[in-house]
């Protein structure tokens, strides 16, 4: 048996214990709960989270960090929450007292992707549970940023999300894996959902996901009016041009507004920088930015709230959003998806 198998072995038995343990010891919030957070569609509150990606030593330090930022999104009447991409895998720390790799960087990608597929599923159950209990005892709808799951098919990065009363209303594959995830054995979902039994409107794009513009068509055909994006860019430096083509010129497209969270910092070697931003078109912003709320760092941690007017976006997109010719698309876009698809 290889060290690799033997450390693999080793870790699922600690985490197996480990997580059962701290699922007793989860505390977020008032126990007996509180009713839902109120709002309507000329006021939604959301919260964008901007979390520091680092390691969790012990679920007290998770579940404290997590009540903080609740707290915070509360005090400003937040009815929604987003919390950043691969957050679940910030859970894997709790390993770090017992040996095993603690960067991604010592290890070649085979090897990343079998501590992954075998360790980062086992903290799921925790990871569910500590936002299951965010959600129903703060009374919001809450975007958990997304974690590692193994299903029949492979292993998938999903986002998860709990409705006000702690259901869990949706896991949503992320549809476009970098090429870092890729080859670290992470698998492309195929369908965009929308939460179920939901009153919001509310969708979800995983990070890279807000970067194609389907992915926003496929979600207004959906009927989703405001996107949620967990996100978790592993750049040293943060670049606003490359900020800019994502979520951002997704909203100028489709006049959807999009409420973004940021990973940052370091997690197993790997950096991260990014602002957490609620943004709407730019035609509605009274300086023309299409920013309601953004982070002024793109680097440590912080929650950012705005009011989005959901009657004034369905406005604009009936009257003055940039909508494709349909000629245009009847003759030459079609057939080049059609193509495309043969050859994939």
């Amino acid at each position: 048996m290889d060290r690799t198998t033997m450390e693999i072995a080793f870790g699922r038995l600690v985490l197996a214990g480990l997580v059962a343990r701290g699922r007793r010891q989860v505390g977020i919030g008032s126990e007996s709960g509180v009713a839902p957070m109120t709002w309507s569609r000329r006021q939604l509150v959301a919260a964008a989270v901007q979390w520091d990606m680092r390691p969790v030593t012990g679920v007290t330090d998770f579940t404290e960090r997590i009540t903080a930022v609740m707290d915070a999104a509360h005090h400003v009447g937040a009815a929604l929450v987003v919390f950043p991409e691969d957050l679940g895998l910030c859970l894997l720390g709790l390993l770090t007292r017992y040996g095993g790799p603690r960067s991604a960087e010592s290890l070649s990608p085979s090897q990343t992707s079998r501590y992954l597929a075998a360790w980062a599923p086992l903290v799921a159950p925790l990871y569910e549970e500590c936002f299951r209990r965010a959600a129903r005892n703060y009374g919001m709808v809450v975007v958990a940023g997304s974690t590692v799951y193994r299903r029949r098919t492979g292993v998938f990065n999903q986002a998860v999300v709990f409705g006000p009363d702690g259901r869990l209303t949706l896991r949503q594959p992320k549809l476009h894996p970098m090429p870092m995830e890729r080859s670290w054995g992470v698998q492309a979902g195929s369908r965009l959902d929308r939460p179920g039994g939901l009153t919001l409107p509310l969708g979800v794009a995983v990070c890279h996901d807000a970067s194609f513009f389907e992915t926003y068509r496929m979600a207004e055909a959906l009927g989703v009016e405001v996107m949620a994006v967990p996100s978790a860019d592993p750049e040293s430096d943060w670049s606003e041009a490359k900020a800019r083509r994502g979520a951002w010129a997704r909203t100028q497209e489709t006049g959807m507004a999009s409420v973004v969270a940021a990973g940052t910092g370091e997690l197993y070697g790997v950096r991260f920088t990014g602002k957490a931003g609620i943004y709407i078109p730019r035609e509605l912003t009274p300086d023309g930015s299409g920013v309601v709320a953004e982070s002024r760092e793109a680097h440590g941690e912080g929650v950012v709230a705005g009011t989005l007017d959901l009657d004034a976006l369905a406005r604009f997109r009936q009257e003055a959003r940039p909508v494709p010719a349909p000629e245009l698309l009847r003759s030459w876009l079609l057939p080049r998806y059609r193509a495309l698809t043969r050859l994939t």
